[in-house]
């Protein structure tokens, strides 16, 4: 949700550009021959010696199926036969030795056989700016991953060195310098880092933290927070299926936490150790157990609604005089084609997107099978007309105008409302929204669960959660942290909205297995 959450960051300035950045990092690839310099990094090396530039070619010969063995900076029999078949490849000198010709042939194949040359992949619109970027590429550099020259553009040394540094916090690895990529090399620099005897791993929705609050736990418990993220409730549940290190702290939506307790993805949270359990508001604690009956598996962490995000302007040129706060601007074919000129669209979530095109077409309540179909034909009528904007893409859509209307989080809007100076409106729309919260829960094979409490129970201080709804726009479940939060927030309608607007708010309905895979079928069919 923010990204719902984290908070979307420029494109990088126009001196970034895509075609030709492997000149912008300075590299010469191809066959020249090493100068004297060079040389001497080809020296062979001490038997059983570690290598960060060994370690380097092995991750990435890995990636090309040349190399079986875990990397360990050690130049191996096998990293020696891997390396001979790449250079036999790809028209080098042979060689059995790591130098800055082979790794620079390395990073460019992997550069250009994943289309990063040309900028084909997705989510460009999450890389930081380019003084954003020079930053990374210094931290990285006292991390000791080797980001090139630090001139605030993307290469693939850059993108290399990103990737090592992910890959070394066993979080998601896209090579990408974002937000969040940013902040956990801030953390990583100036935090406990890898000094702190514990960790505590969380995998939470993008823009859905305060910075500081990761960093001033990490100071006040010396506790390492390896902080990830994840873009739907379905890439949460493949993470937590993933081969890779287990995660300890993670929110899903509310009404998601019944099947994936069921499915054995959610461990009980231990309430009696929480010293702050206190604090939270009995009444959204009740709108939780409509979801987890018992309470067992879960805890509010921020409520929100989803409705219609509009930018004033746009629409009012587009259609003027017009009523935007309705489900129809984006639902009826023939009042979005009206905004189709300047950009309508709907959050790539498909939990949250069908029930509201269910009652767009007519469904009151829930039923399933029926709302899923109502719902489908909604959106067929909407192939080619309406767009689906990525989680980690939407607030700055809407806050740079690329989409005057569309339908999403309230907190993403509020966001974009701060980036946007005011530029956007947030109702809960007069013919209905949905209510939903998302929620604090317990990694089922978590390593760390007595760290892992205490990150909940830090997250349970008002001063705490009332510094994260200052930042991401929604509201928290505390009843002690009105006094701490910022007056423009508390008092904005989006963030808290009427009790005539909250009427008009259905829960997120609980979703069956059957119901899952219906959502995903008719949403490939819309999205595609």
């Amino acid at each position: 949700m923010t990204l719902r959450k984290l908070t979307l960051v420029a494109l990088l300035g126009s001196g970034a550009l895509w075609c030709g950045l492997a000149q912008a990092q300075g590299f010469v690839f191809g066959t020249a021959k090493p100068d004297k310099a060079e040389a001497a990094t080809a020296a062979p090396l001490n038997p059983g010696a570690r290598s960060a530039k060994v370690e380097t070619a092995q991750r990435l010969l890995a990636r090309m199926g040349l190399l079986r063995e875990t990397p360990t900076g050690t130049l191996t029999p096998a990293t020696q036969e891997a390396i001979r078949n790449f250079s036999a490849q790809h028209g080098l000198a042979p060689t059995a030795q790591v130098t800055d010709t082979l790794l620079n042939a390395i990073r460019r194949v992997i550069w250009q056989s994943q289309n990063w040359s040309s900028g084909n992949y997705k989510g460009r619109e999450k890389l930081v700016d380019a003084a954003g970027l020079r930053e990374a590429q210094i931290l990285l550099g006292k991390l000791g991953f080797n980001a090139g020259p630090l001139d605030g553009t993307f290469g693939p040394q850059t993108q290399v060195a990103t990737e090592a540094f992910q890959e070394s916090q066993s979080v998601t690895v896209d090579g990408l310098i974002t937000a969040t990529v940013l902040m956990n090399l801030r953390r990583a620099v100036n935090g406990v880092g890898a000094a702190a005897k514990d960790t505590v791993r969380v995998l939470n929705w993008p823009d859905y933290i305060e910075p500081s609050v990761l960093q001033d736990f990490e100071k006040e418990h010396n506790i390492r927070v390896i902080y990830d993220i994840f873009a739907s409730n379905d890439d949460l549940q493949a993470k937590l299926r993933g081969p890779g290190t287990p995660y300890d702290v993670v929110f899903p939506t509310a009404n998601a936490v019944p099947a994936m307790a069921a499915k054995g993805l959610l461990g009980k949270i231990d309430k009696v150790s929480l010293k702050n359990l206190a604090n939270i508001d009995p009444r959204v604690d009740a709108t939780v157990r409509a979801w987890d009956k018992d309470g067992a598996y879960s805890l509010p962490y921020m409520w929100y609604t989803v409705g219609i995000a509009w930018n004033p302007k746009l629409t009012a040129r587009a259609y003027p005089g017009h009523a935007m706060d309705s489900l129809t601007n984006v639902f009826d074919p023939e009042l979005a084609r009206r905004f189709q000129s300047c950009g309508v669209g709907v959050v790539d979530s498909a939990t949250d997107i069908v029930p509201l095109a269910a009652m767009a077409g007519g469904q009151s309540k829930w039923d399933g099978k029926n709302s899923i179909a109502t719902a489908a034909q909604v959106l067929d009528r909407l192939s080619g007309i309406v767009k689906v904007i990525p989680t980690d893409q939407f607030i700055d859509s809407l806050a740079s105008g690329k989409v005057c209307v569309a339908i999403g989080f309230s907190g993403d809007a509020v966001q974009a409302q701060s980036k946007s100076r005011g530029a956007v409106e947030y109702r809960v729309p007069a013919d209905g929204g949905l209510l939903a919260i998302d929620a604090i829960a317990l990694a089922a094979n978590a390593k760390n669960k007595r760290e892992a409490h205490l990150f909940i129970d830090y997250l349970l201080r008002p001063q705490v959660i009332a510094k994260i709804s200052n930042t991401v726009g929604y509201a928290n479940a505390n009843l002690k942290a009105g006094e701490f939060m910022s007056e423009s927030v508390k008092s904005n309608p989006a963030v808290v909205p009427s009790t005539a607007s909250l009427s008009r708010s259905l829960p997120i309905p609980i979703l069956s297995e059957q119901d899952q895979q219906d959502i995903a079928r008719a949403w490939a069919r819309f999205a595609k």
